[in-house]
């Protein structure tokens, strides 16, 4: 893997375009309850990276280029802490569209986008944004993997699919299952004394919908869920079963075929949503 902030455009410019492909983590600086760090979701998107590499250097045999991360995207619920930021969603898409166009502009003609950011008006800005650069410069930018533990908690299979409690159900935000992926990959950046001390706060997926701020639901502390309850194997069986499903769709993309359908996430949105 080349990364461009040390890279010259020659060496670059030196790599057949047929055989380099653009990477780039997009996340928030988020707050994610007392207990666990600003870049938690910055950190699951490395891991979701560092998985999907092999598939593009190993299987492939192309060059990963890894450009600058954006860490500063739409975080509304979380505006309201200390140390959290949020960007408009109109302005972020803007943003990202000339970023991507600036890659597409120069002959880079696929870029993955990773990120792990679940929150539907963010996927769909970036995934808004990587259509309308393909659209006007004809090339193959795809992003996100989060349509996939997205869909488990629409159908509800969150819980046997990845082999925690049945009944732990409302676990949305810096819960159970973000806590459970930051104990598997960065255990030192948990603070354990806290968390075992947090109460379950759980909320329906759909209910958070109509939640303006973090603030509003239980202690106010920022999470909602149960992360007291999390085991680092939760995060192992996390990055295990979205780690696979996103490199089989990237195994395809980069065997031509168009996979947008297969991460797309309007489909599974109620329409209040979709606007």
């Amino acid at each position: 893997m080349i990364d461009l902030l040390t890279a010259t455009w020659t060496d670059i410019n030196a790599i057949d375009d047929g055989q380099r492909v653009l990477v780039m983590v997009v996340g928030p600086t988020e707050q994610h309850g007392p207990h666990l760090p600003f870049g938690t979701d910055i950190y699951a998107a490395q891991e979701m990276l560092r998985r999907i590499l092999p598939v593009i250097e190993d299987h492939h045999h192309l060059t990963a280029i890894q450009a600058p991360p954006i860490f500063y995207v739409p975080a509304v619920l979380s505006r309201e802490y200390p140390g959290s930021v949020s960007v408009r969603k109109n302005h972020f898409r803007s943003y990202l569209i000339d970023i991507l166009a600036s890659f597409a502009a120069n002959g880079i003609s696929r870029a993955i986008l990773v990120s792990s950011h679940i929150d539907p008006p963010f996927v769909r800005a970036i995934q808004s944004a990587c259509n309308t650069v393909n659209e006007d410069y004809g090339v193959q930018y795809i992003s996100g993997y989060e349509r996939f533990p997205l869909e488990d908690v629409v159908n509800g299979t969150s819980a046997s699919s990845l082999g925690f409690p049945p009944d732990l159900i409302g676990d949305v935000h810096a819960g159970l299952m973000e806590t459970a992926n930051t104990l598997y990959i960065r255990p030192d950046l948990v603070h354990m004394d806290i968390l075992e001390e947090l109460v379950a706060e759980p909320l329906d997926f759909q209910a958070i919908r109509h939640l303006r701020s973090l603030r509003n639901t239980g202690s106010g502390l920022g999470y909602v869920g149960f992360p007291a309850s999390a085991r680092p194997e939760y995060g192992k069986h996390w990055f295990e079963r979205y780690g696979e499903m996103f490199q089989a769709v990237v195994t395809r993309y980069l065997n031509g075929e168009d996979v947008r359908n297969d991460l797309a996430i309007d489909d599974l949105l109620p329409d209040t949503l979709k606007k």
